[in-house]
């Protein structure tokens, strides 16, 4: 397909180069005219009229310009256009003595230029047949009255020999530019294959650096950055215009030098970055010279990832390892406390029904010794349910029947406190083992009704979860026509949580309380992983003091569009 805007360029070459040689003609006709009047004798109206002419065929084909449709046809016609005027040209300037023959050349070489071969040759072959019609012309002269021309030389020779001398110039010329314009050609074909190859190179290249997640940024040997990808304007959190030109150093202030980096010999290395959301991210990064033939360096290659998270898997590894050997170790003692425990609260229970019933000091001293050995055991229960975090059998179980007996046993033993259920169905079907579950629940209701007061009051609801779930073992289909999942939300009005212990809640060994293990949301915390749920506590939505629960569980196929009817229970 031929580029419109190329062709478009050479037709305004073409016409600007006719009304520069024509405003030449034009030119000398007026000096000679002006300047030379008794050399030049009467110039004839005949040119006059000529160059009037061709400035208006010039300025009808310039407004043609912006309607053509095939150039090469149009620039074509232009030369034939052309060829047909210097041919009368020459007619008036003298025929065959005329000086302006050599025009003739400025048509082949216009062809060889812009032209397919056998155009060129059409032209070269019409060219030659204006010639020899002018010099016809000069022989018969029909316009002898008119415009006289000069009589021919008598000898036949010094014609032929002129006219050899004319055409065989301009045919030989005529072959060197089509030699050198098929030249031009090749070498111009050869620039745009060898341009295009670059700009795909280039573009891969691009693509390649824009499609890694890795940040790269390229600096001269003075760390001025020249380049970064959109994957290091991600990482550092600033726009490209931001960064581009900048000291590296300016962008990244804890980085090292890179001298300092390529003479410690180590290949990666970290540091700490403020990232400008105010996000403390840590950065591994790798310095490598930038060189081009020859070994010279031409400056820095960084490259660089964000490490934060990878960092908190890492931490978490080391706490699950760490977990790990302190359950085995508290599994251990527990079993070697809870046998002599066992036997001694059942001694200090037969001891408490041989004391008489007078001896008030001796039955509450063992019933302070109850008390505490049963404080003991729940202790020693929340060890073994911290050493005992493992998968369990998991079946298919309606969810929100569970939670409501839960909230039964718990209504019945806490009859002072509102427990108000609204559930967004009758049933929910999830996979989970139910033990497990149950002690999820049992946790939660447990800190929710020790963070209210007598007359509290404790919220449970659902409510279908749009958010994506990863099932055990691969990952589970997309209900159709049904959500993802069920969050359970379990709010009390109690006094709160305190933000600043909020990253710490679910850490083992961390509590609030004066008797408490520190167990308790840790076991919820993993027992909800388990179950490949999630869980966060924060804050009321209602700006009531208090705090709100929410777990999310994915649920299975088979879960009923038929039972996600709105229902209350009080």
């Amino acid at each position: 397909m031929e580029n419109s805007h190329i062709h478009s360029g050479r037709l305004r070459h073409l016409l600007i180069f006719r009304l520069l040689l024509v405003t030449l003609l034009l030119g000398a006709l007026l000096l000679f005219e002006l300047i030379w009047p008794q050399e030049s004798g009467a110039i004839p109206a005949s040119l006059y009229c000529f160059v009037i002419f061709t400035y208006l065929v010039t300025i009808f084909y310039s407004l043609r310009l912006n309607r053509v449709a095939n150039a090469s046809r149009f620039i074509y016609q232009q030369l034939m256009a052309d060829a047909t005027l210097i041919a009368v040209l020459l007619y008036l300037t003298g025929g065959f003595y005329s000086l302006f023959f050599p025009l003739f050349y400025f048509i082949i070489l216009g062809g060889t230029l812009y032209l397919e071969r056998h155009r060129v040759i059409i032209l070269l072959f019409y060219c030659t047949f204006l010639y020899l019609l002018v010099i016809f012309a000069h022989i018969y002269n029909p316009f002898q009255h008119l415009l006289p021309l000069p009589p021919l030389v008598s000898s036949n020779h010094k014609v032929v020999s002129k006219l050899f001398f004319n055409l065989a110039p301009f045919y030989l010329t005529a072959f060197i530019l089509h030699f050198i314009a098929k030249e031009r050609l090749d070498t111009i074909q050869r620039l745009e294959k060898v341009t295009s190859d670059l700009e795909e190179f280039k573009d891969l290249n691009q693509h390649i650096i824009a499609s890694i997640d890795s940040g790269l940024i390229t600096t001269d040997r003075q760390l001025t950055i020249n380049s970064i990808n959109q994957a290091g304007c991600t990482i550092l959190g600033h726009k490209r215009n931001a960064i581009l030109y900048r000291s590296l150093h300016e962008v990244i202030n804890n980085l090292p030098a890179a001298t300092d980096i390529a003479d410690s010999g180590r290949q990666r290395h970290e540091i700490s970055y403020q990232h400008p959301s105010g996000q403390q991210l840590i950065l591994g990064f790798a310095f490598t010279p930038l060189k081009k033939m020859g070994d010279q360096e031409l400056g820095w290659i960084l490259i660089f990832q964000d490490l934060t998270e990878l960092k908190k898997i890492e931490e978490r590894l080391q706490e699950a390892n760490k977990m790990a050997a302190i359950g085995r170790l508290a599994a251990g003692i527990a079993h070697e406390i809870r046998n002599p425990l066992a036997a001694i609260t059942g001694s200090i229970e037969i001891l408490a029904e041989d004391l008489p019933e007078k001896d008030e000091t001796h039955h509450r001293l063992l019933a302070i010794i109850l008390k505490e050995s049963s404080r003991l055991n729940n202790l020693i229960s929340d060890f073994l349910s911290f050493s005992r975090l493992e998968n369990r059998e998991q079946i298919e179980l309606d969810l929100l029947a569970l939670l409501r007996d839960v909230v039964f046993i718990f209504r019945s033993q806490f009859p002072r406190i509102s427990f108000r259920e609204e559930y967004h169905s009758q049933s929910f079907t999830i996979r989970a083992n139910p033990d497990q579950l149950e002690q999820i629940f049992w946790n939660l209701l447990k800190n929710a009704t020790e963070a209210t007061s007598e007359k509290g009051e404790i919220v449970l609801s659902s409510q279908a979860s749009q958010a994506r779930f990863p099932a055990q073992g691969g990952s589970r289909k997309a209900q159709s026509g049904g959500p993802d999942g069920i969050e359970i939300s379990i709010t009390d009005n109690g006094p709160g949580l305190d933000p600043k212990i909020a990253d710490k809640i679910f850490e083992p060994f961390f509590t609030t309380k004066s008797s408490g293990t520190g167990l308790g949301l840790y076991i919820t915390f993993q027992l909800t992983r388990i179950h490949n749920g999630n869980i966060q506590i924060g804050k009321r939505d209602d700006n009531i003091p208090g705090t709100s629960v929410r777990l999310s569980f994915p649920g299975t196929d088979n879960t009923s569009p038929d039972n996600r009817k709105k229902s209350g229970h009080e």
